[in-house]
């Protein structure tokens, strides 16, 4: 495999900025990220090759790494192992849960474990991660990649999701909604179980890398200094209440072994979902959510913001306008004006597209200077 080419300085100095900029510091300007759309046709990845060839794994991440290198270094991009190919339902698939693997997808969970959440009581943490047949397989990817890049690059944690998201990849979502009012006290005991087995499937990864090296924030990829990232994208299917009663105290479990970190969700955030949000607790949150019901339009923006900057709370994400509902289309970027208002109010820019329009994105967040947090 072709070795990385890239500029170590630059990243080191990307990696301070960002890392500074998330604690909420002071810093010189926004951080930011711009991804340059390939002006020939990509092939599309086909996610069995990947998962049956960890060469061909890596060599198509070293890729896609090198090449926003290459056609945009001037910005605060960070390398990291991104191991979406293996899939939301890894740590389902810990517990006995079926993986089914396609070309054009990750693979996604085929029927569930437990039939109800009295069969789900059956549930244990008393295996092995690397014993497992998904564990060995991430084993092995992980430690190519570390091979292949000298440990220079930060490898992601798996995509775990979130214990109600995994509870759901072992169970039926309706028969675990149910169980929240016939009997509560077992989806405490399930979803704290679940919980038991991200930090399990994250005590693995950390034996295989090391701390040092296991980026547990995939917004923010620098090891140990951005807290962990959560993937809640359920949290508009059960009621705010229920999902602070019976989420959120797993979530802050998580972010609080590990430090604050990024909550991200699919669902929408208005009108109550974003006091869900708020009752785990995060650091961060995600910009723009694309469920039905989140019409994202200017004013929503401005008020999901105040929201945001009054909790000081971080945000990432592509910031798009629309007057539609999300699924009838015709967003578009936000203007100069609410541009400036989001990156004043902690939202780190990130774009894609030619690199003439990188350019004057880069111009224009240079034009916001320094920012207030």
């Amino acid at each position: 495999m072709t070795p990385l080419q890239y500029d170590r300085d630059r990243v080191a100095q990307a990696q301070y900025l960002r890392q500074r900029w998330y604690n909420g510091e002071t810093v010189e300007r926004a951080p930011f990220v711009f991804s340059v759309t390939p002006e020939t046709p990509v092939p599309p990845v086909n996610y069995r090759k990947m998962l049956s060839d960890p060469a061909a794994a890596v060599e198509t991440l070293l890729h896609a790494m090198q090449y926003q290198f290459d056609a945009f270094p001037d910005c605060d991009y960070l390398p990291s192992m991104n191991l979406h190919y293996f899939g939301e339902g890894i740590l389902a698939s810990l517990y006995g849960a079926e993986q089914y693997i396609v070309d054009d997808n990750p693979p996604f969970t085929k029927g569930r474990v437990f039939k109800d959440i009295y069969d789900a009581q059956r549930i244990t943490n008393d295996f092995t991660v690397e014993d497992t047949e998904w564990g060995r397989r991430l084993r092995e990817h992980v430690l190519r990649f570390v091979d292949a890049t000298g440990g220079e690059i930060p490898v992601e944690v798996a995509d775990y999701q979130s214990p109600y998201g995994t509870a759901t990849k072992l169970i039926p979502n309706e028969e675990l909604m149910l169980a929240m009012y016939d009997a509560p006290d077992l989806v405490h005991i399930f979803l704290s179980a679940v919980t038991d087995g991200i930090e399990k499937l994250i005590r693995a990864m950390e034996r295989w890398v090391g701390a040092d090296l296991l980026a547990l924030n995939r917004k923010c990829p620098i090891p140990g200094k951005a807290g962990i990232i959560v993937w809640e994208d359920y949290v508009s299917v059960l009621n705010p209440a229920l999902h602070t009663e019976f989420c959120a105290p797993y979530i802050n479990r998580l972010f609080s072994v590990y430090g604050k970190g990024h909550l991200h969700t699919c669902g929408p955030y208005f009108p109550s979902y974003i006091d869900a949000c708020l009752a785990c607790q995060p650091r961060s949150i995600d910009v723009s959510t694309f469920m039905r019901g989140q019409t994202k339009t200017r004013d929503d923006l401005l008020a999901f913001l105040d929201i945001t900057k009054r909790e000081r709370l971080k945000l990432f994400g592509l910031l798009r306008v629309s007057d539609q509902p999300v699924f009838d289309g015709g967003s578009a970027f936000a203007d100069d004006d609410l541009l400036s208002r989001f990156v004043l109010g902690g939202w780190m820019p990130s774009h894609g597209g030619r690199f003439e329009e990188g350019m004057a994105f880069k111009k224009k967040i240079e034009e916001i200077g320094r920012i207030a947090v």
